[in-house]
């Protein structure tokens, strides 16, 4: 089946049957927004359904262990369906049949989608491990550069040891040319393996990382939300800075002399050869060090700073809310406060970069005292005959090959066990499950609005907390336009958000169209609702690209007529007329805490959507803003399936139905009953 670049929906589709995921398929198949699909679409695709696979290079090599079809991407925009069956390769052709091909791997920048395993195969729990094997082809070029140099760098010490022994001993200054040609000739094949690998390990590290880091992205934006809002932003930073830690670990200062400490034994195996049982010495010596460094990093550990998360925390309070804290003029306890904690984190950091101090003098303090002893041992070797001076020289400086990689792996023994307890909080971030971890392939008519049902619906957010909704039971027709109202904490905004499908309830259920919520595709369906939050954020950019979020290829025409159908034409005129202006200059803190609304509201317009759900719309209830969102609100009657919160009474007598709320149980939902005044709202 060859397809262009800009049709892979038929391919999908015919991926997916292969792969027996037949109800997969079916959705490829009915959703409109993937027709044109392309190749970034078609691994989003793939990456949305968990179905594990790798990109490779073309190769009989990459494809000789899959069983299962894999898809080729041609340098000249054509894209096949391809499978191996024994040692012969199948392509699906126009007619939907299986047809001979014969692969050709001398295509220049083909490349091949292969299918490691499908979702509902057993998963292993090292996710880590899982995607390190993925590139093993780095491991032996890694080795074989490591063993290289590793022999290559015996070239001084053994240069060293033949000037003492066979020039300056031996009388013979004619063959020091030949020694120095053929130590320069290493020292050259030294540099340039050191070079190569330190390339391969800084492609490889950075590769890593960037694959880690797209996959804790991508699986962060399909956990539930309330999954998110219990673990804290914070967390969200520490889990995307995984993976730098796993590139520091290998392309940083200490990377290269950690992958040497495994060739070591050419030093020791040298120093045997060439000094016999002088080599107990570095061994005795190092094992002293392990437990000296043993200690002084228990002792170091003990004074590991304690304040950091509370201070990094009020730095972020301070961020976050720095335009309330001046506003309130009580800033003396909060800088009190502020100021104990600096001193005290600066108190616990210096203690404990004294004690690592300390912990790094010991070591190199060890490693001299290494090659003293060795000195002084070699020396009765030497006036015993038993080995040349220039042997022991040669020994003395290939004792700096066996400590300053075994420092190194001491000294980072602190970063093994972060290391290892990055690893492990991946894996286990990797088994939550997410929302597309059920088959939720449903699909929504965008261009009806829908009718919508809430049968005893019951939210809590905490076994400590009181149920933010109870048992909650009300119809909505289509193109009804309901006003949710009720005191502040009733649970206007988790309604909302159990309507929008992001809060599941613990009991209960919402239909849409008489159908289950949790049946439809949680993307296709909150890109076809428009919701604005009851405060709306800013991005960094101008307002159009504030505003083109939800549509990119929206006109500036439609840009100011979704914002003054929004209420925001005195915002619009306060900047100018200038959709280009920047909001994330010196008024950002400003519009964020005012006029953002008018933004976010602007957008959920923009949209068109069918299916609407506002928040607070005009909380500060500009009577001009009022006036025009009202006259948008009415037009919406009948086209839009809008909920709203408000406790404008203006507004709400606009509404068709009326859901009063109450400490989270249905006080009356139905019709506005007339001759009563909504202003006991």
């Amino acid at each position: 089946m060859d397809k262009s670049a800009t049709d892979l929906q038929p391919l999908l589709c015919a991926l997916f049957k292969e792969l027996g995921m037949f109800s997969q398929a079916n959705y490829v198949l009915q959703n409109p927004q993937l027709q044109n699909l392309e190749v970034v679409n078609l691994i989003a695709q793939l990456k949305k359904h968990q179905v594990i696979f790798s990109v490779l290079p073309i190769t009989q090599a990459a494809l000789a262990k899959t069983n299962l079809p894999f898809v080729i991407l041609n340098n000249d925009g054509q894209s096949s369906l391809v499978k191996r069956s024994r040692s012969i390769y199948l392509i699906l052709d126009e007619k939907q049949q299986w047809v001979d091909y014969q692969l050709d791997e001398k295509k220049e920048h083909c490349q091949v989608i292969v299918i490691d395993s499908l979702p509902l195969a057993k998963q292993t729990l090292k996710a880590f491990t899982t995607q390190m094997s993925k590139r093993t082809k780095w491991y032996k070029p890694v080795f074989w550069l490591s063993l290289l140099s590793s022999l290559t760098g015996l070239a001084v010490p053994l240069f060293t040891m033949s000037v003492y022994d066979r020039v300056i001993g031996g009388q013979a200054p004619d063959l020091l040319p030949k020694i120095a040609l053929g130590a320069f000739l290493a020292l050259t094949v030294l540099v340039a393996t050191r070079m190569v690998r330190a390339k391969v390990l800084s492609s490889v590290s950075n590769r890593f990382a960037r694959d880690l880091s797209d996959m804790t992205f991508t699986r962060l934006l399909n956990l539930p939300l309330l999954v998110l809002s219990r673990v804290g932003v914070s967390n969200h930073i520490a889990r995307m800075r995984n993976a730098e830690k796993v590139r520091s670990l290998l392309s940083g200062p200490g990377g290269a002399g950690l992958v040497d400490l495994p060739f070591t034994f050419i030093a020791f195996a040298t120093i045997a050869f060439l000094s016999g049982w002088l080599v107990l010495v570095p061994i005795v010596m190092l094992m002293i060090y392990a437990l000296v460094n043993k200690l002084m990093n228990s002792y170091v550990q003990a004074a590991s700073p304690t304040m950091s998360g509370q201070y990094q925390n009020s730095l972020n309070e301070l961020s976050n809310n720095i335009l309330q804290l001046q506003a309130s003029g009580h800033t003396a306890g909060w800088t009190k406060e502020f100021f104990r904690q600096t001193r005290e984190t600066c108190r616990q950091n210096f203690l404990f970069a004294k004690r690592n101090g300390l912990n790094a003098a010991t070591a190199h303090a060890l490693s001299m005292l290494t090659a003293l002893a060795t000195v002084f041992t070699g020396i009765f070797l030497v006036l015993e005959q038993s080995i040349t001076a220039g042997a022991l020289i040669a020994c003395v400086m290939l004792i700096w090959r066996i400590t300053g990689p075994a420092q190194l792996a001491f000294s980072s023994r602190q970063k093994f066990t972060m290391m290892d307890g990055s690893i492990k909080q991946f894996d286990r971030f990797m088994q939550a499950s997410t929302e597309n971890s059920a088959l939720r392939l449903a699909t929504l008519d965008e261009t009806k609005a829908p009718a919508i049902s809430f049968n005893h619906v019951t939210l809590r957010y905490g076994a400590e907390y009181e149920p933010a909704l109870s048992a909650i039971s009300a119809d909505i027709e289509a193109g009804e336009c309901v006003a949710i109202i009720g005191p502040n904490g009733c649970g206007k905004t988790s309604l909302l958000l159990s309507a929008l499908g992001v809060i599941e309830p613990q009991s209960g259920f919402i239909t849409v169209n008489d159908k289950h919520l949790k049946q439809f595709d949680p993307e296709q369906f909150r890109r076809f609702a428009a919701f604005v939050p009851a405060e709306s954020e800013l991005l960094p950019g101008s307002l159009a690209d504030n505003l083109r979020i939800v549509k990119p290829d929206a006109s500036d025409e439609e840009l100011i007529t979704a914002l003054t159908n929004a209420g925001g034409e005195s915002l619009f005129n306060a900047l100018g007329k200038n959709l280009s202006i920047d909001l994330s200059g010196q008024s950002e803190h400003l519009l964020s805490a005012v006029e953002a609304n008018y933004i976010g509201l602007a957008r959920a317009l923009l949209k068109k959507s069918p299916y609407m759900l506002l928040d607070e719309p005009l909380a500060n209830r500009n009577p001009l803003a009022k006036i025009k969102f009202s006259e948008t609100l009415q037009s919406l009657k009948g086209k839009s399936t809008v909920l709203f919160s408000s406790h404008d009474p203006d507004l709400i007598k606009l509404a068709d139905k009326v859901i009063i709320l109450d400490k989270g149980n249905v006080v009356f939902a139905g019709p506005i009953p007339e001759n009563t005044s909504t202003e006991k709202e």
